[in-house]
This record gives C-alpha cells, sequence and structure tokens, in this order.
C-alpha cells in the first residue's frame, strides 16, 4: 500500500504535530512531513528503516529507545512526557510526546507509534504541569542563577521530594536535570546567534567554567559546543 494514502497524512495538515510509527527493531516505518522537515529529508522513503539513533544525538536516541522498552515492558502508553527534541532549524527544544503500541487484529505487538507536539503548544493543557508550573517558570526565567532546589519546592509548594516525582512523572527527568537542559537551550541559541566565547557563553548560562559546559553539552547534544556552532555557520552559509 502506497504510504501517501495512509491515515498519517492527515498529520501533515496540523501544524506543529509530528507523527511518527516504527516496527519492533525500532525503524521507522511512518512518518509525517513534520518529521520529514525536521530531519532535513525530502522524501518519506529516505527515512523508512532508520533508527533513533540514525536520526538523533546519542544520548537523546538512547532516551527515546528506553521510553519505548518500557511501553514494550508495561504494554502501556507513555502519555504527554516532556522530552527534549531539534525543531526543524537544529535547535534542541522542549516537546510533548505520546507513544503507545501497534497491535495486530489478533493482538500481537508490531510496534511503536506516536507524536510529538511543540512544548509551548501544550504546556498549558497538561494536569501533571499546573502543580509545577511556578517552579518551571522560575527555572526558565532564572537558569543562569544558583537555583536550589528547596527553592524550586518552596515555589512549588511541595515538599523537595514531591517536586522530584511530579517533574519526573511529568519530564522523565530530575528538576536538576530540567535545569541543566533549559540552560543548555539558552546555550545553543546563543552559539548560533552571537560570536560570544564558550567561556563567556557558560558563564551567561549558569555553567559556571567552560569544563562543565562542555562535559554536559556533550552528554546531552551529542557534539561540543565548538561543533555546534561551526555546523550552525555551514548551514547560514548554505541556507
Amino acid at each position: 500500500m502506497d504510504p501517501a494514502n495512509l491515515f498519517h497524512r492527515l498529520f501533515d495538515v496540523i501544524p506543529g504535530v509530528f507523527f511518527f510509527a516504527k516496527n519492533r527493531k525500532g525503524e521507522v516505518m511512518f512518518a509525517s512531513q513534520g518529521i520529514l522537515d525536521l530531519y532535513h529529508i525530502s522524501d518519506e522513503a529516505a527515512i523508512i528503516g532508520m533508527t533513533d539513533f540514525d536520526l538523533n544525538p546519542p544520548d537523546m536516541a538512547r532516551s527515546y529507545v528506553q521510553d519505548d522498552e518500557r511501553i514494550y515492558a508495561s504494554g502501556k502508553p507513555l502519555l504527554n512526557r516532556v522530552e527534549l527534541w531539534f525543531d526543524r532549524f537544529g535547535m534542541p527544544d522542549w516537546s510533548v510526546v505520546n507513544k503507545m503500541l501497534i497491535r495486530s487484529r489478533t493482538g500481537k505487538i508490531l510496534g511503536i507509534m506516536g507524536f510529538s507536539q511543540t512544548y509551548e503548544d501544550r504546556a498549558k493543557l497538561l494536569q501533571p504541569f499546573q502543580g509545577i508550573s511556578k517552579a518551571v517558570s522560575h527555572i526558565r526565567q532564572h537558569y543562569q542563577d544558583n537555583i536550589s532546589i528547596r527553592e524550586l519546592a518552596r515555589l512549588s509548594g511541595l515538599s523537595p521530594r514531591q517536586l522530584e516525582r511530579k517533574f519526573r512523572s511529568t519530564f522523565g527527568v530530575s528538576p536538576q536535570q530540567f535545569l541543566i537542559k533549559t540552560r543548555l537551550l539558552a546555550s545553543c541559541r546563543t552559539l548560533r546567534e552571537t560570536v560570544k566565547s564558550l567561556a563567556e557563553i557558560a558563564f551567561d548560562c549558569g555553567f559556571g567554567d567552560q569544563s562543565s559546559f562542555t562535559r554536559h553539552f556533550r552528554r546531552y547534544i551529542g557534539m561540543t559546543p565548538g561543533q555546534f556552532r561551526r555546523k550552525e555557520v555551514v548551514k547560514k552559509i548554505f541556507s
């Protein structure tokens, strides 16, 4: 059957929504136009058979695969998980992801399908998010400062342990990891839009020193800050 005639083409006309389906091996079976644009792939046939590791930095790919493994093990869908994705400009940003099993008529598990939406489009609709919205807003506005977990818990009216549970259930990461990833988002934009030195960016984004900045950047983004900046320069030249 021609993939162009399948239902996932409906997602092509919904702004900010990206549909995907993978088989048990983690290989892409279907992808909406938004996914193709995200990875700068011109034709759906070219992405068929690719895995998360073919398309994403290693740390991100491992996170997506671990989510899939939990779904296979539990049989339960993963709903409203906030994850770090790249946008179509190559900039990492928060997205809300939903995944569930694909089953045959006899109940056999065939793979996983899901869709993601941009964080800004979905955050206000997430019920678990409401309890920690003040903490999230504080991190997004003051990520460059020395923010403590106790301070975030106080803002949310929760104990540090309750805050930790809320963050993990909503974002899949601890408050500290969310803070680090938010700093990384800011650093990516600064790398792309300014000529500041890596040491300046590390300080401005709350990492304290360049070594810590580089270590976290490599872990979560899959390359060094310098490599990311050079990649963005090349994009600008040929765009």
